[in-house]
């Protein structure tokens, strides 16, 4: 499936990241939404720069392994860690571009465009890193990153989709048609291709699944013996397709709930 990444903000000056994300756009429909739904259920690849160290340019992505409002937390934390400017100069953070593209629950992140095209940045600014600041913070200028991040190849520029086993949704959370449906909230449905729409599921019961602890710039953080730090959370949401909810208490309901909500959007395989 064809799920491009595609610049969604772009300013060689910069704007304050918070004023953006407090900001608004146009959309087809000639209305006003909030730049942060720009970010809803993405993938994204963002360039910033924090006002209290102008000579290094950041990169980074957000979103790439559960999608959601995680893009926009992701940017939320610098505004949290840098602060806003204001009386003193030296606070905020400045944003630059984001690129991105739709969550598709069936490519890894490690197989999606744009943790690829953070790999490919990687490799090509090695020359441009501070000892001790991370390969996400470079000198490079910004048109030459600019230039990287868009420079077309299907190697960085679309997704590689694998169907999810089941054992990495049903059954390796061991939920069973005596598990009830509580309510759907989101969907997605591929653009192009034959796939079918799948649908943000919450459970009665959650499962206890085992993950990554992020540092400050959202990697797999280390402890002192560099090992990766895992946490357990409990976890009450899948995707399913509408063939797989109707086979779950209360699933039919709440799926045909959703898209009766949801009129003007595409759904498929739910006849």
């Amino acid at each position: 499936m064809s799920n491009k990444a595609k610049t969604i903000y772009e300013n060689h000056d910069g704007i304050e990241l918070k004023q953006w994300l407090d900001g608004y756009y146009v959309n087809k429909d000639g209305e006003k939404e909030s730049n942060r739904r720009l970010l809803d259920n993405k993938r994204i690849l963002y360039v910033v720069r924090a006002n209290i160290d102008q000579s290094l340019i950041k990169f980074g992505i957000g979103g790439v392994e559960h999608g959601g409002t995680s893009a926009f937390g992701r940017l939320l934390q610098y505004i949290n860690y840098y602060g806003e400017k204001g009386e003193f100069d030296c606070l905020g953070i400045k944003l630059f571009l984001i690129v991105a593209n739709e969550y598709n629950p069936n490519v890894e992140g490690k197989n999606s465009a744009i943790f690829r095209k953070e790999k490919f940045l990687k490799s090509q600014l090695k020359g441009d890193t501070m000892s001790g600041r991370g390969t996400e913070r470079v000198t490079t200028n910004i048109q030459k990153l600019f230039n990287l991040i868009k420079q077309s190849s299907n190697k960085t520029d679309e997704d590689i989709e694998t169907e999810r086993r089941k054992s990495d949704l049903l059954a390796q959370r061991n939920i069973t048609t005596d598990d009830q449906v509580m309510k759907v909230t989101a969907h997605y449905t591929p653009k192009t291709g034959k796939g079918m729409t799948t649908f943000l599921t919450h459970w009665s019961r959650p499962t206890i699944i085992e993950t990554y602890v992020k540092d400050k710039d959202g990697k797999n953080k280390r402890d002192a013996s560099g090992r990766l730090v895992k946490k357990t959370v409990k976890d009450f949401t899948t995707r399913q397709t509408y063939k797989e909810l109707i086979r779950f208490r209360d699933g039919k309901e709440k799926a045909d709930e959703y898209m009766e909500k949801h009129k003007r959007a595409k759904f498929v395989g739910v006849k």
